[in-house]
Protein backbone atom coordinates (compact mmCIF):
# COMPACT_ATOMS: atom_id res chain seq x y z
CA UNK A 1 0.00 0.00 0.00
CA UNK A 2 2.72 2.31 0.79
CA UNK A 3 4.63 1.46 -2.19
CA UNK A 4 1.96 2.11 -4.49
CA UNK A 5 1.30 5.72 -2.77
CA UNK A 6 4.80 6.53 -3.41
CA UNK A 7 5.02 5.37 -7.04
CA UNK A 8 1.37 7.44 -7.37
CA UNK A 9 3.07 10.32 -5.98
CA UNK A 10 5.99 9.95 -7.49
CA UNK A 11 4.59 9.68 -11.12
CA UNK A 12 2.31 13.06 -10.38
CA UNK A 13 5.69 15.12 -8.89
CA UNK A 14 6.67 13.88 -12.43
CA UNK A 15 3.72 15.03 -14.35
CA UNK A 16 3.71 18.06 -12.66
CA UNK A 17 7.57 18.72 -13.23
CA UNK A 18 6.57 17.84 -16.56
CA UNK A 19 3.91 20.86 -17.16
CA UNK A 20 5.98 23.43 -15.22
CA UNK A 21 9.28 22.77 -17.79
CA UNK A 22 6.43 22.79 -20.73
CA UNK A 23 4.91 26.29 -19.82
CA UNK A 24 8.68 27.67 -19.27
CA UNK A 25 9.97 26.22 -22.68
CA UNK A 26 6.66 27.45 -24.27
CA UNK A 27 6.91 30.79 -22.77
CA UNK A 28 10.55 30.65 -24.09
CA UNK A 29 10.18 29.60 -27.48
CA UNK A 30 7.34 32.30 -28.17
CA UNK A 31 8.96 34.44 -27.02
CA UNK A 32 9.57 37.41 -29.30
CA UNK A 33 13.06 37.20 -28.99
CA UNK A 34 12.62 33.26 -30.24
CA UNK A 35 9.97 34.71 -33.14
CA UNK A 36 12.78 37.44 -33.67
CA UNK A 37 15.40 33.96 -34.44
CA UNK A 38 13.21 31.99 -36.21
CA UNK A 39 11.60 34.14 -38.36
CA UNK A 40 13.93 33.00 -41.44
CA UNK A 41 13.08 29.78 -40.70
CA UNK A 42 10.01 28.01 -42.90
CA UNK A 43 6.92 26.54 -41.87
CA UNK A 44 7.18 22.96 -41.00
CA UNK A 45 10.77 23.43 -39.49
CA UNK A 46 10.94 20.82 -36.26
CA UNK A 47 13.43 20.49 -34.07
CA UNK A 48 12.96 17.64 -31.26
CA UNK A 49 14.31 18.47 -27.60
CA UNK A 50 14.64 15.79 -25.20
CA UNK A 51 14.49 17.04 -21.48
CA UNK A 52 14.85 15.18 -18.33
CA UNK A 53 13.78 12.09 -20.67
CA UNK A 54 10.53 14.71 -22.11
CA UNK A 55 9.82 14.93 -25.93
CA UNK A 56 9.57 18.35 -27.07
CA UNK A 57 9.01 19.84 -30.24
CA UNK A 58 10.18 22.68 -31.75
CA UNK A 59 7.19 23.96 -34.68
CA UNK A 60 7.48 27.20 -36.83
CA UNK A 61 3.68 27.04 -38.35
CA UNK A 62 2.40 29.87 -39.96
CA UNK A 63 5.31 31.86 -39.54
CA UNK A 64 5.25 31.20 -36.16
CA UNK A 65 6.57 29.08 -33.11
CA UNK A 66 4.92 26.56 -31.74
CA UNK A 67 6.65 24.01 -28.52
CA UNK A 68 4.24 20.53 -28.45
CA UNK A 69 4.68 17.29 -26.72
CA UNK A 70 2.81 15.42 -29.16
CA UNK A 71 5.23 13.11 -31.48
CA UNK A 72 6.41 14.24 -34.88
CA UNK A 73 8.32 12.53 -37.16
CA UNK A 74 11.22 13.17 -38.99
CA UNK A 75 12.86 16.38 -37.23
CA UNK A 76 15.30 17.65 -39.04
CA UNK A 77 17.38 18.05 -35.80
CA UNK A 78 16.96 16.19 -32.39
CA UNK A 79 18.92 18.25 -28.82
CA UNK A 80 19.52 16.52 -25.65
CA UNK A 81 19.42 19.50 -23.43
CA UNK A 82 20.27 18.73 -19.76
CA UNK A 83 17.61 20.19 -16.90
CA UNK A 84 20.11 22.74 -15.44
CA UNK A 85 21.48 23.87 -19.03
CA UNK A 86 17.57 24.49 -20.06
CA UNK A 87 17.02 26.21 -16.80
CA UNK A 88 20.43 28.61 -17.56
CA UNK A 89 18.95 29.37 -20.69
CA UNK A 90 15.56 30.13 -19.85
CA UNK A 91 17.21 32.45 -16.79
CA UNK A 92 19.30 34.22 -18.90
CA UNK A 93 16.41 35.44 -21.28
CA UNK A 94 15.10 37.50 -18.49
CA UNK A 95 18.60 39.24 -17.71
CA UNK A 96 18.79 42.91 -18.62
CA UNK A 97 20.54 43.27 -22.28
CA UNK A 98 19.98 39.77 -23.58
CA UNK A 99 19.75 39.50 -27.10
CA UNK A 100 19.67 37.39 -30.13
CA UNK A 101 23.74 37.23 -30.06
CA UNK A 102 24.08 36.47 -26.15
CA UNK A 103 21.66 33.61 -25.86
CA UNK A 104 23.43 31.96 -29.46
CA UNK A 105 26.88 32.39 -27.93
CA UNK A 106 25.33 30.66 -24.39
CA UNK A 107 23.74 27.92 -26.51
CA UNK A 108 26.79 26.99 -28.98
CA UNK A 109 29.25 27.08 -25.34
CA UNK A 110 26.65 24.57 -23.66
CA UNK A 111 27.16 22.58 -27.18
CA UNK A 112 31.36 22.41 -27.23
CA UNK A 113 31.30 22.07 -23.41
CA UNK A 114 33.35 19.41 -21.69
CA UNK A 115 30.97 19.15 -18.66
CA UNK A 116 28.60 16.49 -19.49
CA UNK A 117 25.72 18.27 -16.80
CA UNK A 118 26.30 21.17 -19.19
CA UNK A 119 26.74 19.66 -22.79
CA UNK A 120 24.15 20.12 -25.30
CA UNK A 121 24.02 17.32 -27.43
CA UNK A 122 22.68 16.94 -30.75
CA UNK A 123 21.92 15.35 -34.16
CA UNK A 124 21.05 16.45 -37.88
CA UNK A 125 19.20 14.08 -39.26
CA UNK A 126 18.04 16.01 -42.26
CA UNK A 127 20.77 17.02 -45.11
CA UNK A 128 22.91 20.31 -45.79
CA UNK A 129 20.56 21.76 -48.66
CA UNK A 130 17.37 20.75 -46.21
CA UNK A 131 18.35 22.64 -43.46
CA UNK A 132 19.47 25.76 -45.89
CA UNK A 133 16.25 25.61 -48.03
CA UNK A 134 14.14 25.48 -44.58
CA UNK A 135 16.00 28.94 -43.20
CA UNK A 136 17.87 26.64 -40.11
CA UNK A 137 20.75 29.37 -40.96
CA UNK A 138 19.03 32.13 -40.73
CA UNK A 139 19.13 31.86 -36.98
CA UNK A 140 22.85 32.11 -36.79
CA UNK A 141 22.27 35.47 -38.82
CA UNK A 142 19.54 36.73 -37.02
CA UNK A 143 22.37 36.55 -33.72
CA UNK A 144 24.23 39.37 -36.26
CA UNK A 145 28.10 40.69 -36.07
CA UNK A 146 28.34 39.72 -32.26
CA UNK A 147 27.64 36.06 -32.74
CA UNK A 148 29.18 36.21 -36.33
CA UNK A 149 32.77 37.30 -34.73
CA UNK A 150 32.00 34.72 -31.75
CA UNK A 151 31.67 31.76 -34.51
CA UNK A 152 34.48 32.71 -36.51
CA UNK A 153 36.93 33.04 -33.18
CA UNK A 154 35.61 29.23 -32.95
CA UNK A 155 35.96 28.86 -36.74
CA UNK A 156 33.06 28.87 -38.55
CA UNK A 157 34.03 31.70 -40.15
CA UNK A 158 31.40 30.83 -43.52
CA UNK A 159 29.34 28.22 -44.68
CA UNK A 160 31.87 26.37 -45.71
CA UNK A 161 32.89 24.93 -42.09
CA UNK A 162 29.49 24.97 -41.64
CA UNK A 163 28.79 22.32 -44.25
CA UNK A 164 32.22 20.78 -43.29
CA UNK A 165 31.21 20.65 -39.73
CA UNK A 166 27.70 19.11 -40.32
CA UNK A 167 29.47 16.70 -42.78
CA UNK A 168 31.58 15.16 -39.62
CA UNK A 169 28.92 15.10 -36.97
CA UNK A 170 26.65 13.00 -39.22
CA UNK A 171 29.19 10.62 -39.85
Amino acid sequence: MILRYLAISMADAKKSTTKKLQSELKKFFESELAERAAAGMSDGSCIKLLIEGENFYFLREKKANKLITAERDNPEVTFWIPINTMRRLLSELELPGSGLASMGISIFEAIISNEEDRKIKFKVHASFLTLWAKGYFSVLKAGGPELASYLARMGFSGIAQMKEFLKKIRG
